[in-house]
């Protein structure tokens, strides 16, 4: 697999994990209104983003998990080793 396709794949398992954690949440209460106030944007920018995800960028996911009071994880591992590198921005 080449980097293009992996890179497609991370993407459209953050897509799936956010679309998860707002059903999660949606049950919890918070609904694509609430959800866009704490953004900042128009709800229908939101309603966007949860129906068509191939639209939605990595600092849109990011923003919708933070919202959703979720962090995204992001680490390097080196293939020969194994080894996870340190983060360094927290």
């Amino acid at each position: 697999m080449g980097a293009a396709e992996k890179a497609e794949r991370v993407q459209r398992q953050l897509w799936r994990l956010i679309g998860q954690v707002y059903e999660k949440r949606r049950k919890d209460g918070l609904n694509q209104s609430r959800l866009a106030r704490r953004l900042g944007v128009p709800r229908g920018q939101v309603c966007l983003w949860l129906r068509d995800r191939e639209r939605m960028t990595l600092k849109a996911a990011v923003r919708l998990a933070d919202a959703m009071d979720y962090d995204v994880d992001v680490r390097l591992v080196r293939r020969a080793t194994g080894v996870v590198e340190p983060a360094i921005v927290q």
